[in-house]
Order: structure tokens, then sequence, then C-alpha cells
């Protein structure tokens, strides 16, 4: 009567987890995404496209993945100067961050734009595809926003941890 609950690895034939079918469901396509139409699909230029496809998979070089190799790195936001600097935090939870798509949200009339529920997101990935997909504008004009902000976020804090250049929100607002 009370059988033992089994697991089932779907990416085998026999239904055992293998290193190789879990490389190939990551790497080969089988669990499949929609980051090659919202990042490559859209009418970015090229190397906002790619920093887009970087932050998606957390691979641009904030202060926590620098800190988990031993590297020199700027440890708070320095944008806002409180959170741990993630690649989540930078685009959709700081402070600095929250000012300026609240100042894209006004210029552009974007009523369904709400940074108040931004918290309640833990990957960027959720956070980004939620964006795209809730807006009441064209999908691929809503991704192609998404990732200029973020170039402009990208951009402000190199400025900051490189040539120590500070610019408000609303300067940064002219250059998107």
């Amino acid at each position: 009567e009370h059988a033992e609950d089994s697991i089932i690895w779907k990416h085998t034939v026999s239904g055992e987890y293998t290193a190789s079918s879990a490389y190939n469901a990551q790497f080969l396509s089988i669990t499949r995404t929609n980051m090659c139409k919202v990042v490559w699909k859209t009418w970015a230029p090229p190397n906002v496209k790619f920093l887009a496809w970087l932050a998606l998979q957390n691979m641009i070089w904030t202060a926590d993945r620098l800190a988990k190799r031993g590297w020199p790195n700027c440890g708070p936001c320095p944008l806002c100067r409180r959170g741990l600097e993630t690649v989540e935090h930078l685009f959709f939870g700081c402070r600095y961050t929250l000012r300026l798509w609240g100042l894209v949200k006004d210029w552009l009339q974007l009523v369904s734009l709400d940074v108040a529920v931004w918290a309640n997101y833990r990957s960027i990935k959720d956070w980004w595809f939620d964006m795209v997909a809730t807006q009441r504008i064209h999908g691929r004009a809503m991704s192609s926003l998404t990732m200029l902000v973020c170039k402009s976020i990208w951009d402000e804090r190199n400025a900051r941890v490189f040539r120590r250049n500070f610019a408000p929100p609303t300067i940064l607002l002219r250059t998107i």
C-alpha cells in the first residue's frame, strides 16, 4: 500500500541521472529558454545584447563573483553603497537603480512597470522574463529597453569603480 517514491530523470531513456545527460540538458538546449528571443532578437546594439546575455547567465564581474575567486573587488554596490553587488542587486535591487527605473517609467508612461514588487524576484532571469512579458508594449521593444537601461547602469557602475565619476539617475536617463 505504501510504495516508496522514486525519482525518474526525464533526460535519459533509462530514467537514471548521468552527468552527461545533465550537461546535454543544460548546454545543448534540452531545457528550453526564451533567452535567444529575449536577447538576440531585439533592436539593441550588439554590445548591449552581449552584456544582457552575460548578465542573464550571471557572468558579469560583480563583486560577489570576484570575491568567490578571491579577487579584489569593490565590495558593496558602488551605486548605493548598501547591498552586496550582485547582478540582481545591480539591475533591479539597488536604490539608485530603482530610482532610474522610476524615471524610465515616468518618461515612457509605463504605468504597469511596478518596481515595488521587484524585491520578490530572486533571479535575474525571472525578473527579466517577467519584465518583457508583463509590460503592455511590444516584447521586442521592452526587451530592448531593459537591455539599454541595464547597459547604462553597468556603464555608470564602471565609471564609479574605475574612473571615480558619479552621475545622478537624471543624467543617466539621458544616455538611454
